[in-house]
């Protein structure tokens, strides 16, 4: 792996070399001219980003004692990659000095500030507004709750007077059932009574008859 490595530190040592001629030549170059170099340069820093992400993979993959000597180089070559993209800005910017190309970054970090402002204005917006939803959501469901527990309590109200109506149709039915027993009882001994007294007249009969026969004869 480490001659891989090495493959890459020559790839990216010409690259870097090409960007710094190239960068050299826009500062000379004007109109149509500027603009492929300009795409040229741009190109060339995508590749050497490229590079030094695949190194970066590789060196992950050395030996421990390997390892810390490749991430110094690698963390020298993103430096230097660092400093080719300003000098790139400040070529196709035209500018000359170092202030002013500070000062334009200035400008830009203030628009990325605006920007991020911005971004943070509108994601507290949607969060407020998913806290409103909340909110709403939580007072629905409230509403629909104490709504279930008032059908709740008059079904159970209802479930109670059922219950109610049935114990007094039992015991309706229990008084019912009482009366009910006694006439059958006092039926019964109505009819017992009939028999016997029958019985007897059928008794007396027999005995009327039977002394009546025995007169006549004698």
């Amino acid at each position: 792996m480490a001659s891989l490595i090495e493959s890459y530190e020559h790839q990216y040592s010409s690259l870097t070399a090409d960007i710094t001629v190239k960068i050299g030549k826009l500062s000379k170059t004007h109109g149509l001219e500027k603009q492929n170099v300009t795409l040229q340069v741009e190109r060339l820093f995508d590749e050497a980003a490229e590079l030094l992400e695949q190194m970066d993979l590789e060196v992950r993959e050395q030996a421990p004692k390997d390892r810390q000597k490749y991430q110094t180089r690698l963390k020298s070559y993103k430096t230097e990659l660092d400093k080719l993209q300003k000098d790139f800005k400040r070529a196709r910017l035209g500018l000359d000095s170092r202030d002013e190309l500070l000062g334009l970054e200035d400008i830009q970090d203030s628009s990325d500030q605006r920007s991020r402002l911005l971004d943070n204005s509108e994601n507290l917006e949607r969060s407020s507004r998913r806290l409103d939803h909340g909110y709403r959501t939580v007072v629905e469901t409230e509403e629909i709750g104490a709504q279930i527990m008032e059908d709740l309590h008059s079904q159970r109200q209802t479930i109670q007077r059922s219950r109610q109506r049935v114990e007094e149709m039992n015991s309706n039915l229990g008084k019912s059932s009482r009366v009910l027993s006694g006439m059958m009882r006092r039926i019964i001994q109505n009819r017992v009574l009939l028999v016997g007294m029958g019985a007897m007249i059928l008794v007396v009969i027999a005995l009327g008859i039977y002394f009546t026969v025995k007169k006549s004869q004698s």
